[in-house]
């Protein structure tokens, strides 16, 4: 709280006529990332532009790498959103606006596994599915690299694991599940 009202140049105090808590302050930074995440996701995709499924996914990886980049604190919130007591903080309005903005960025995932598994280009299955492994490993990646032991121990830098990552998701999409 201090570092806001610093930062807006005002009284401490000031700040808690704009938000009830400490709690609502960081969940209204939490929405404000979220939105720009979701900004940068949206012209990855780029709905008007005709992709393939894999270059789509590509695309939106390669933005979600950036925004982790370039808003680091934004990352960090919002990986850091649903630990301990922070749902029975705020308000459920709140709460639920940052649980459907979240799961817009699921969805653009979601979007483009349904695009390669109608075109072919993928196998089929649950696409839900797929996107939340995709998500995972991704993002562990992204989670893993943040912490400087674990950068130490790999010996390599974030963008050559991520691209390996990003490319064994690709490659099992194209895999025909099992029979």
């Amino acid at each position: 709280v201090e570092d806001v009202a610093a930062q807006a140049e005002i009284a401490k105090g000031t700040v808690y006529l704009y938000f009830s808590s400490k709690e609502e302050l960081i969940a209204q930074l939490l929405l404000q990332g979220l939105d720009l995440l979701l900004e940068s996701l949206d012209a990855a995709f780029d709905e008007g532009v005709k992709r393939t499924a894999s270059e789509r996914l590509r695309r939106l990886a390669d933005a979600y790498l950036e925004f982790a980049g370039e808003r680091p604190n934004y990352f960090r919130l919002i990986m850091a959103y649903d630990r301990g007591q922070f749902q029975e903080s705020i308000s459920g309005e709140l709460y639920q606006r940052i649980f459907d903005r979240s799961k817009e960025g699921l969805q653009w995932i979601m979007r483009a596994i349904e695009q390669g598994m109608q075109d072919g280009e993928f196998s089929s299955g649950n696409a839900r599915e797929r996107a939340g492994m995709a998500w995972a490993a991704l993002n562990g990646v992204l989670v893993l690299f943040g912490h400087p032991l674990r950068r130490a121990l790999l010996e390599t830098d974030i963008e050559a694991i991520y691209a390996g990552v990003l490319d064994m998701i690709l490659r099992d999409l194209h895999t025909a599940p099992p029979t």
